[in-house]
């Protein structure tokens, strides 16, 4: 795969949760909530994708690159029994990988500069697929609404800075933990996809490697451990996993 311009810059692989939650926040607070019509929600769909792609330095335009993407992002969609894919790069100089609604898979420039081969790239879209697949933001949304911090929590802290900056650390740590069990998920179920569609399973375990590796060298470690699981532990159950999943067929 073709490899991008090394750039500076560091962050934190998956969701940012402290947005996330103040968005659930907002969401919980609207009345009249109702379920949305189809294009609804493919206007709210694109609106996110918009929103990420231009807080994310906008889209970063290779043929070739978007080509080699687009031929693993359909590997690995034959894999998930026909889940839509479509893999794109966002032109940030922070590494991180982000899912969004319909499919959508963003990998930074500057993640792909720390992905050694195709299969290690393959992991990446697999775990942010493996999301998608398991429900995980929909999830994410009902327990921050219903577990995290109750209604009468949020009517009560409005109006008080203290309140509210107490009841977005209660609702941070709860979805922080929450996060970390579908880290673990995700990661499970990446090793079975790449397995699937003939690419090492062991792959995950590499790239994990050289994210601890990155984050240890350099800020943005905190974020990191805030929002996943401890990387020891991460990396010692994926191998677990992979070591049990031999690639279906012979893969890069």
């Amino acid at each position: 795969m073709m490899r991008c311009k090394p750039q500076n810059g560091r962050g934190s692989s998956g969701w940012r949760l402290a947005g996330l939650f103040l968005l659930i926040l907002l969401a919980g607070c609207q009345s009249g909530l109702h379920a949305p019509s189809s294009s609804d929600s493919s206007g709210a769909a694109a609106a996110v994708r918009s929103r990420l792609e231009r807080e994310s330095g906008g889209l970063y335009r290779n043929a070739v690159l978007s080509r080699d993407l687009a031929a693993i992002g359909d590997r690995l969609s034959k894999a998930s029994g026909g889940m839509p894919v479509t893999v794109l790069v966002l032109n940030s100089s922070i590494a991180n990988a982000y899912f969004a609604p319909g499919g959508y898979i963003y990998l930074t420039r500057k993640l792909l500069t720390l992905t050694g081969d195709d299969s290690e790239t393959a992991a990446v879209i697999a775990h942010e697929m493996a999301h998608i697949l398991s429900g995980h933001a929909e999830a994410r949304a009902r327990f921050g609404v219903g577990a995290a911090v109750s209604s009468a929590d949020i009517r009560q802290a409005i109006g008080n800075s203290d309140d509210v900056r107490a009841l977005l650390a209660k609702g941070s740590a709860s979805i922080a933990a929450f996060s970390r069990q579908q880290e673990l998920e995700a990661d499970a179920l990446a090793i079975g996809l790449l397995a699937q569609a003939g690419y090492d399973p062991a792959a995950l375990v590499r790239f994990l490697k050289v994210m601890q590796a990155y984050e240890r060298a350099g800020p943005g470690g905190e974020t990191f451990v805030a929002s996943h699981p401890a990387p020891s532990l991460r990396v010692a159950r994926a191998e677990r996993l992979a070591d049990a999943r031999p690639s279906s067929r012979p893969g890069r």
